[in-house]
């Protein structure tokens, strides 16, 4: 899983990169996409990346913790 995650955010920065937008998507049935998709039975699916274009910005997320507050550099205080 920690290389799809590596994998996933590098197709995302590429879409950046390519002006496209992305979204990792995580709460669907897997069950039912893995059947569409007819994944074979020793395959997994971690996450689904939707890639397009932007209609408007994203909105912010309540909640989120400023940046400053999760993140240290150098060292901790």
């Amino acid at each position: 899983m920690r290389s799809c995650g590596l994998i996933g955010q590098t197709i995302m920065l590429t879409a950046e990169e390519l002006g496209y937008k992305s979204c990792p998507m995580d709460e669907f049935d897997f069950d039912a996409v893995a059947k569409i998709i007819n994944l074979p039975s020793d395959h997994t699916i971690a996450f689904i990346i939707a890639i397009g274009k932007g209609t408007k910005e994203a909105w912010h997320k309540p909640g989120q913790p400023a940046l400053n507050e999760v993140m240290q550099t150098d060292r901790f205080d």
